[in-house]
């Protein structure tokens, strides 16, 4: 993994990877030096400042700067900072110092590091520089910078940063309370404006100055105090490299003297659980020989670090392709998404390239990321060595959905019948199919690594537990082309799952939807039957003229099969709880059916519902139809036609006159 990665960040415009940094969030205090005979200070009167927060919209010319300094100055991590072992100064910089405002007076982490007798911020930032500046260059002066240090570490002196912040604290109220004086009236205007025109304007000039305000608002402990020395951006980097050029390995220890070139060798630090410390001895390996298992270069630490970097900003697509044999088509992909302006997904950035790159699109990684409150989170890597984006049948036609059970479109009293779009690729099945048997009760789009949560799944148990069984071969199918990652075994749980929900909860639109999909795919998904020519879809028209005819008296009963029998007793099922004059008219009542195993169990649930309502009227149809059913013998587990059970239960009945298929035909009894 790591070679491909490497080589994938290798590849990336410097442009490119500084897409979609962000400031942080928090306060940013930009200073400059002046001089005179060659003496620096700092130039209080030319102090610049602005607060950024996720809440604002655009960011300033300014915080546009200064977030491309942070990101030149910042640590590795907490455990590589020059704050160790306290870990509250998170910036690695003598240019540069940002800390949280929890760690100041008033503050929740300085507030409990009172209690344990630890060491304030103020105390530790002499420590901080001499650190900070053992990573000048050694044509580099400190004492050009000895002012920069003097203004954190020298609270006698006039100008120190505490009494900056406290002038700054005092600015931002003052803007406040004018901004506070500007709205209030704006908003009794508002609430007396009977004009609507005058009641959008007003409310246009209140969320302007709301957003004003939202600039100079009281800093919170989780904000970011961020001071930054006006040097060149280049210098700032130079520092930095300095800076990783010692942190970017898990451990010195570990680093073998520089090659020839003058190339490190060290073990990565880019996801590694290798105990640094020494101190954790379940993170060990109990039984090998060995401390580590392979070094690689400074030069691939350093990319490494730069891909972990760029993830996180949420600009590139998730999931990601990294070609390791085409460079051509890699940098095809990220020309592509950098100008559709870092908006197109794995999805888009596909089918823009499919008509020319078709024939190469395999030998790739593929790999999905999420950001957690823990940090990055790699959920999937693997390696796709061919990719079949396009869905085929036999007559290399696309995938297609029939309306087999002849259901309207959902717009209101439409009498038009529904339309299933095509299935040309695999996302339109994704979008068309396993969303519709899978998605939760908000009817999100699949969450293929997301923590499974119940709760979305309210009253929808059956769907939660296919969720849960085949989401992850769902994504491999899609994703990665593992067409054997779901087999008809797998197709029936989701279908049939998906409607026990929806018969718990009287649904028959949504069934009768499931029932098209069932018919109209279970051979894509049943490999060993993929070349034959008698489909679902087929048979279904062959179960209905079985029944029509078998009404008519004109059916061969002695060699009905099995599903001939099970369509059959769907169809004597619905129309027997049709009789039904009670207030439940729900599908609930399918399920003393749909429990039983044994066919003569089955048939006795037929016989009791069909005594219940023995004093209603009941076709010569019917009567023929119910005769075959309640005499059929068989020893297989009836469970196994649940399909043509309820397809005979949603289908059109037969059973019914040709007059008026709502009502039944006469008994002619």
């Amino acid at each position: 993994m790591i070679k491909e990665l490497t080589q994938f960040t290798q590849n990336l415009d410097e442009s490119f990877k500084i897409q979609g940094v962000k400031p942080k969030e928090g306060l940013h205090i930009f200073l400059k030096l002046k001089e005179q005979n060659n003496v620096y200070s700092l130039d209080i009167a030319s102090i610049e400042y602005e607060l950024f927060t996720k809440k604002m919209l655009e960011e300033s010319d300014f915080l546009s700067k200064c977030k491309f300094f942070s990101v030149n100055a910042w640590c590795i991590s907490t455990d590589k900072c020059l704050d160790l072992p306290a870990k509250g100064i998170h910036s690695c910089s003598p240019f540069c110092v940002a800390f949280k405002k929890e760690f100041l007076e008033g503050g929740g982490k300085n507030s409990k590091n009172k209690e344990k007798n630890k060491k304030e911020i103020n105390n530790r930032l002499g420590k901080y520089f001499d650190k900070a500046f053992a990573l000048l260059d050694d044509d580099e002066e400190p004492i050009k910078y000895e002012s920069f240090r003097e203004f954190f570490t020298d609270k006698e002196n006039d100008v120190y940063f505490g009494s900056i912040l406290k002038q700054i604290e005092e600015d931002f109220a003052e803007k406040r309370k004018m901004l506070d004086s500007q709205i209030e009236p704006l908003k009794e205007q508002q609430q007396q404006a009977t004009d609507k025109a005058q009641k959008e304007r007003l409310k246009t000039e209140i969320a302007s100055l709301e957003a004003q305000k939202e600039s100079v608002r009281v800093l919170e402990d989780s904000d970011y105090i961020i001071f930054y020395l006006d040097e060149d951006l280049e210098r700032y980097k130079a520092t930095h490299q300095r800076y990783l050029a010692k942190n970017i390995f898990n451990k010195a220890d570990y680093n073998i003297k520089p090659n020839e070139s003058g190339e490190v060798f060290g073990v990565s630090d880019f996801f590694n659980s290798i105990d640094s410390g020494g101190k954790k001895e379940f993170w060990k390996h109990q039984t090998a020989t060995f401390d580590i298992t392979g070094r690689i270069s400074d030069r691939e630490a350093k990319l490494l670090y730069e891909f972990q970097q760029v993830l996180p900003r949420k600009f590139l697509p998730n999931p990601l392709p990294i070609f390791i044999f085409k460079e051509e088509l890699q940098k095809e992909v990220i020309r592509i998404f950098n100008e559709s302006g870092n908006k197109l997904s794995y999805k888009e950035i596909i089918e823009k390239l499919w008509g020319k790159y078709q024939d190469e699109f395999g030998n790739y990684y593929l790999l999905f990321w999420q950001n957690t409150k823990d940090g990055l989170v790699f959920k999937d890597f693997d390696f796709v060595s061919k990719f079949e984006y396009e869905l085929q049948d036999e007559n290399g036609k696309p995938w297609k959905i029939e309306n087999l059970f002849e259901i309207k479109e959902k717009e209101k009293e439409s009498k038009q019948s529904k339309q299933y779009p095509k299935l040309s690729n695999v996302f339109d099945l994704e979008w068309a199919v396993f969303k519709n048997l899978l998605s939760n009760k908000f009817n999100n789009n699949l969450e293929y690594f997301d923590d499974l949560d119940s709760k979305k799944y309210d009253k929808l148990d059956f769907t939660f537990l296919a969720f849960s069984k085949y989401r992850l071969a769902i994504y491999d199918y899609i994703y990665k082309s593992k067409r054997q990652s779901i087999n008809h075994i797998a197709f029936y749980e989701m279908v049939f799952n998906s409607i026990r929900d929806d018969l718990k909860h009287n649904r028959p639109y949504g069934i009768k939807e499931k029932l098209n999909i069932w018919f109209s795919l279970y051979e894509k998904f049943n490999y060993s039957q993929l070349n034959h020519h008698k489909t679902m879809a087929s048979k279904l028209k062959d179960y209905q003229q079985f029944v029509a005819d078998l009404a008519k008296g004109e059916a061969n009963m002695g060699d009905a099969p099995v599903e001939h029998f099970a369509f059959a007793a769907g169809q004597v099922i619905d129309y027997i709880l049709q009789k039904s004059k009670s207030a439940d008219q729900s599908y609930q009542r399918l399920e003393p059916y749909l429990q039983q195993s044994k066919c003569e169990q089955f048939k006795a649930a037929i016989a009791t519902d069909f005594a219940r309502y023995k004093h209603e009227n009941y076709s010569k149809r019917f009567e023929i139809v119910a005769s075959f059913v309640l005499t059929y013998q068989t020893h297989e587990n009836i469970k196994k036609y649940l399909p043509e059970i309820l397809a005979g239960v949603f289908a059109n009945n037969q059973l019914y006159s040709e007059r008026d298929k709502k009502e039944p035909v006469l008994s002619e009894n």
